[in-house]
């Protein structure tokens, strides 16, 4: 297997936070072949076999990957590899993944295959090596991308496509592989760690979790609905119960604080770990390489955190900068303040087993938590919505004694009509004066409908109301739990099916006492033209989590950052950072990772304000900013072509799906229905979205109630 490493890190400097950041990224430019030449062909004929046709009776048992039914008998084209590097310095890694496949096939093979990736990060390139061929790719418009790449295909050229469906799933496309042919996929992006209590948090997803995939079909021979438009795109086939797969994945990070490290740790994976100096080199054990889970790795650094940095560079697009503030604010983590408290929780049929008995445990916890003036109340979701009381609960004993009934009771069942049970809070009465309303959100978030959710907390969320969303599983939506959290003026925490829920609750009960930090305001002194600063919404701050700010000053002109708001005593609070801009060397100059993040910063506040809709101008500036940036968005793409003329465009090839795990903890038959009950009778089996095994489409949690998916309740205005 042959791994492409394209960038390269260089002069990592210790700065600030307890937070360390690259002080210089090289990268290199790649240049493309042309594809102006390219005829006008499309429509190649080819031979599309999905999973869904397999029947169940002739998989291989032995074998995984990418299946295709041929006229004779089945195949398998086998993911052979998924090899992960990545090099992290402060709060700032630099990944390369590579997926390596192989064509068994004596006909030419397009594969398609559908992956997770960070939330935020920012995809910057694409390269992808046959033999000993390298294709590298150029950022175009996404349609622009889809055009070169058809027309390609129909070519007889070897292309690739890299598209994005959601901020964390992504589709890969390769035409024209030649039997017997091996093939590397390597895709680099950039992304920050998340900084929370002393600890750095690196995150990878493995595996694209089930989706429900609510509302009316389009066509009845595809899983679009009028609610997920593109539900085929976000839904990859599922790995038969039972069948084995050989794919596994290899990871090695290194990390390069600048200082000692400490307490290395993953919740989710055997590792082992080496150190050479301050640099601590870190891989998965043998033992534990199935790409069924994210990977989380924590780590804390020694000696005194500084608690504020800005970093810069500066080049012809004008100068960028990433401010790191973790304020120095006292306060009292035992201040009392009445809270009305609404527990949402996740019962649908992907919740069965482990995570359902997590988020009870958890539940109880945060029952048995709650403050003697606060007030309770639970609405479990899955096709329905069911509530524990018409009116919140006052906390008395006889109350949490009758919650944890309630919550023992509990199973797991059926759609996750999540939207049901937004609309089910929001229609609850107000709090009475003085008593603030914090909705807690259990979930694993597997929905298609993920921007219909956030724009309906982001439209009808009261002004004082807060959600805290919890993700609960291996494998989490972590694209809508944050953004969740993140417009609900809360936070988001991610429980692993088989973590101790003590110190997350511990935290919880920190956080939704008091934010240390509200009415945040960002104001710059200096001369010149003002930065352009993101996020242009600041959300209240909590204890032991830092501010982050990207500002691009298109004059480049040095000038002071003023940082004020209010603290939990009601204090006014000021801090004032210098930005000072390197001169530009060779039409660059400083750290080229902060303004790919700063490109990554405007095009996600863009999309935040697109959740109920797409606007011309948004569209507009994504486009721009991501094709300025050289960086992956929704409506752009990288492609690659091959200048040479590979296959017969007359010839027929096969077109395949590779099929994915089933995340660790999920149920098999939570998803898909026991033998016995998937062949219950159902109007629509589809309704349920395309959430689909190995041998065709099944409904989403209909072992026990194959119901049609019942429409979303509308706001009371």
């Amino acid at each position: 297997m042959t791994i492409l490493f394209m960038n390269s890190l260089s002069n990592i400097a210790g700065l600030s936070l307890g937070i360390m950041i690259f002080n210089s990224l090289n990268f290199m430019v790649n240049t493309p072949p042309s594809f102006a030449s390219l005829p006008q062909q499309l429509n190649p004929q080819s031979s599309v076999l999905k999973l869904a046709q397999l029947p169940q009776q002739t998989m291989d048992k032995q074998l995984g990957g990418l299946y295709v039914k041929s006229e004779t008998k089945s195949q398998v084209f086998p993911l052979k590899q998924t090899q992960v590097k990545a090099k992290i310095s402060g709060n700032v890694s630099q990944v390369e993944v590579s997926q390596t496949f192989e064509n068994p096939f004596q006909e030419p093979l397009e594969a398609i295959y559908v992956f997770p990736l960070p939330d935020q990060a920012a995809v910057d390139q694409m390269v992808i090596k046959i033999g000993d061929r390298t294709i590298k790719s150029r950022i175009e418009t996404r349609e622009g991308a889809k055009e070169i790449y058809q027309r390609a295909k129909a070519q007889g050229r070897t292309t690739a496509l890299l598209e994005q469906e959601r901020d964390n799933i992504f589709t890969q496309s390769v035409a024209n592989i030649q039997p017997g042919e091996q093939i590397s996929v390597t895709i680099s992006y950039i992304d920050q760690l998340k900084f929370e209590g002393g600890n750095y948090e690196f995150v990878f997803p493995m595996v694209v979790g089930p989706r429900y995939i609510p509302g009316q079909l389009i066509n009845k021979n595809q899983p679009n609905t009028n609610q997920v438009p593109d539900a085929d795109r976000i839904t990859p086939p599922i790995i038969e119960q039972e069948t084995k797969s050989p794919h596994n994945i290899q990871v090695d990070l290194e990390i390069d604080a600048g200082v000692a490290i400490e307490n290395v740790r993953s919740t989710s994976h055997k590792i082992i770990t080496q150190q050479q100096g301050n640099r601590i080199f870190v891989s998965l054990d043998q033992s534990d390489q199935i790409p069924n889970k994210d990977l989380i790795l924590r780590y804390q650094i020694s000696g005194e955190n500084t608690r504020a940095s800005v970093l810069t560079e500066a080049n012809q697009q004008g100068g960028h900068f990433a401010a790191y503030l973790l304020p120095a604010i006292s306060y009292n983590p035992n201040q009392i303040i009445p809270k009305d408290v609404i527990f949402l929780m996740d019962t649908s049929g992907s919740q069965e087993g482990e995570p359902l008995k997590k988020s009870q445990e958890l539940m109880k916890r945060f029952i048995q938590g709650l403050n003697s003036e606060d007030t309770f109340n639970i609405i479990d979701f899955a096709n329905s919505t069911n509530t524990l009381s018409e009116t919140p609960l006052e906390n008395t004993p006889a109350n949490r004694q009758k919650a944890i009934n309630y919550i023992n009771q509990l199973q797991a069942d059926g759609g996750t009509e999540l939207l049901n049970g937004i609309q089910a809070v929001m229609k609850f009465p107000s709090p009475s004066q003085g008593r603030l309303r914090s909705i807690v959100l259990l979930t694993d978030g597997y929905i298609g409908n993920d921007q219909e959710i956030i724009a309906a907390v982001q439209n009808k969320l009261k002004p004082g109301n807060r959600l805290y969303a919890f993700g609960v599983g291996s494998s989490v939506n972590r694209f809508l739990l944050n953004r969740l959290g993140e417009i609900g003026q809360g936070t988001t925490q991610i429980v692993r099916q088989d973590e101790p829920t003590e110190t997350v609750v511990e935290t919880f009960f920190k956080q939704i006492n008091n934010p240390i930090l509200t009415d945040l305001e960002i104001t710059w002194q200096g001369e010149g033209l003002k930065p352009e600063i993101y996020p242009v919404s600041l959300s209240d701050l909590f204890d032991n989590q830092p501010l982050v700010l990207f500002g691009r000053k298109l004059d480049r002109r040095n000038g002071l950052l003023k940082i004020t708001g209010i603290t939990a005593k009601g204090d006014r609070y000021e801090q004032t950072l210098p930005v000072n801009f390197p001169e530009i060397n060779n039409n660059e100059s400083g750290n080229i990772a902060i303004a790919k993040l700063w490109g990554r910063a405007r095009i996600k506040d863009l999309m935040n304000q697109m959740f109920s809709g797409e606007t011309k101008s948004g569209v507009e500036g994504v486009t721009r900013t991501a094709l300025s940036y050289q960086l992956l968005s929704e409506y752009t793409a990288f492609v690659a072509v091959s200048e040479e003329v590979r296959v017969d465009p007359n010839g027929t090839r096969h077109t395949v799906e590779v099929p994915l795990e089933l995340p660790e903890g999920v149920s098999y038959d939570g998803i898909f229905g026991t033998p016995e009950t998937s062949q219950l009778p159902s109007a629509k089996p589809m309704s349920l979205g395309r959430t689909r095994s190995a041998s065709g489409y099944n409904n989403y949690g209909s072992q026990r109630s194959p119901e049609i998916a019942p429409p979303p309740l509308l706001f009371a205005e």
